[in-house]
């Protein structure tokens, strides 16, 4: 329940909290049916559903071992394959304008972060201090599939999900504040399927948090 993992709403058509909800204002109808329908193409109930939402989110005491129903994972981390980790420091484009040396002396001690794709449906954001986990994104794409990852069966039909590498840049949005600037996120689904997502990354240590999935998601396409 710590962690702050966000995903895109469907009907509502921006970054929500990627968790189950009773309205649409987070994950919709259509993606919960595919977190209810199992490998073998039949929708189970709305508690599977939630029981393989939360076992994504991490939660193992569903698993087989512990008297559930879900595949046993040696990690809640998945299998990273193809993305190469991306680190993110200080702002250090290097432009010229006034602005742009404001927002570097503004981040200049921020959060340095690791980001790398994984395949159990999530890019990741870890602290490169202490390695901890700050925020993770399910992009909208990988939704239809990602019961598999809690099929017992999975682990001898391996997909991909979130394997392509993540890359930032420092992007001016539309005026010579130097609040305008902000540090953008580009993933994509790699190996996973056709795909992209924006995330707002600027300020690491202060904004990451479910309850900003509309500021910290910017798209997905």
């Amino acid at each position: 329940n710590a962690r702050a993992i966000l995903s895109w709403g469907d009907a509502v058509q921006r970054g929500v909290p990627f968790r189950w909800a009773n309205d649409e204002n987070n994950l919709s109808t259509a993606q919960k049916t595919a977190l209810q329908t199992n490998a073998a193409g039949s929708v189970e109930t709305v508690a599977k559903g939630q029981d393989r939402l939360n076992y994504i989110r991490g939660d193992r005491s569903k698993e087989l071992g512990n008297g559930g129903s879900l595949r046993n994972r040696r990690s809640v981390q998945g299998d990273i394959v193809n993305s190469e980790i991306w680190y993110v420091g200080k702002p250090s484009s290097n432009y010229a304008e006034d602005s742009y040396l404001g927002f570097v002396r503004t981040h200049s001690s921020r959060m340095p972060m690791l980001y790398v794709g994984g395949n159990d449906g999530m890019l990741h954001g870890f602290s490169a201090d202490d390695g901890g986990e700050k925020i993770a994104y399910v992009p909208r794409g990988v939704i239809p599939n990602l019961s598999r990852l809690s099929d017992p069966g999975y682990d001898e039909n391996h997909r991909y999900f979130v394997d392509g590498s993540p890359m930032t840049g420092d992007v001016n949005l539309g005026s010579a504040s130097s609040a305008n600037w902000r540090t953008l996120l580009v993933g994509t689904l790699g190996a996973g399927g056709k795909g992209y997502f924006v995330l707002d990354v600027t300020n690491p240590g202060s904004d990451f948090a479910e309850g900003k999935a509309n500021q910290l998601v910017v798209l997905d396409k």
